[in-house]
């Protein structure tokens, strides 16, 4: 079957949609050490796909996976992406499902997963109540999602729900501008918003807020990981069209037309650098400092056993 080329990433439809579409990183019929080293230049999904695998690891310690699979639910799937990594990264042992609001999006992940020889779940959903039992899954995996919900309270008690006692979050939030995102900061105080996708960003918290809805809701935050606090420099594409569009900011503008137009020349290797980049600054500087999304990896809450 012919390989169709992703639409992209935050594309906006006629309908006034944003889509989600990227290919798959795991292509292959198995899982290569080439495709495993590949996962070091997405540092999003490195540290979230690697918080499941050892979740996995745990409950394998505990029963016949082979009888009872690893259930794993990715709440807005987008084009399919993910549900094929993670269906091929952890084999038949895991069953998968997807669910998405745009039904857009789940057609496009049905020609995914058939393109690349996998069988995960796709269910749409209204955005708010999740169509399943409670305790049903092992591990939730979400990505880009906390931000365009509209009561985010409400979503992640419904998360917790289908979660089992013990039961894994590994989740990408968006986030407002933290203190030390100083560049942008210095934008926004004086009007521009260079967020590519404000428009569809409803709610967004700071790292302290995000945190203490997560507890609220019924987790144990195990980890917070910074994404990209040195975004102008490394991704310049990001902040390309909104500073451009700009008379004011003349140094600024210039310093990223010129990371601009290097990145673009450059391009896969200086892509791949930054993505690197950005997987060592996470895991050093990110556990510090305030940017704008989070890397969180959290547990849903045990219950605590009263005496009698």
């Amino acid at each position: 079957m012919k390989q169709e080329e992703p639409l992209g990433w935050g594309v906006k439809t006629d309908d006034g949609v944003e889509l989600w579409d990227a290919d798959p990183i795991f292509r292959g019929a198995k899982v290569s050490w080439k495709e495993r080293l590949i996962l070091l230049f997405h540092p999003k999904k490195f540290l979230l796909y690697g918080y499941l695998a050892r979740a996995k690891r745990e409950q394998k310690k505990q029963r016949n996976l082979l009888q009872e699979p690893f259930r794993i639910l990715d709440i807005g799937c987008g084009t399919g992406a993910s549900i094929v990594d993670m269906k091929k990264l952890f084999g038949h042992e895991s069953e998968v499902v997807g669910l998405d609001v745009v039904k857009l999006q789940l057609d496009l992940a049905k020609k995914k997963i058939k393109q690349y020889g996998v069988w995960p779940k796709l269910r749409w959903y209204d955005g708010v109540h999740l169509p399943f039992g409670n305790k049903k899954f092992d591990a939730v995996y979400t990505s880009d999602v906390l931000g365009h919900v509209e009561d985010v309270p409400a979503w992640l008690k419904e998360v917790k729900s289908v979660l089992t006692p013990g039961g894994t979050l590994a989740m990408f939030s968006e986030s407002k501008l933290g203190k030390h995102a100083y560049v942008r900061n210095y934008l926004m105080k004086r009007g521009l918003n260079t967020d590519p996708h404000a428009e569809f960003h409803i709610s967004l918290y700071s790292k302290d807020e995000l945190r203490q809805l997560l507890e609220d809701a019924g987790f144990e935050v195990v980890k917070m990981y910074s994404s990209f606090w040195a975004k102008f420099f490394v991704h310049p594409d990001e902040l390309h069209d909104a500073l451009q569009g700009q008379r004011r900011f003349l140094f600024l503008k210039m310093i990223n037309k010129i990371l601009f137009v290097l990145k673009k020349k450059t391009h896969p290797f200086s892509t791949a650098f930054a993505e690197l980049y950005g997987l060592v600054e996470m895991v050093t500087l990110g556990r510090w400092v305030e940017s704008q999304g989070y890397i969180i990896l959290a547990k849903r809450k045990k219950g605590i056993r009263r005496k009698a």
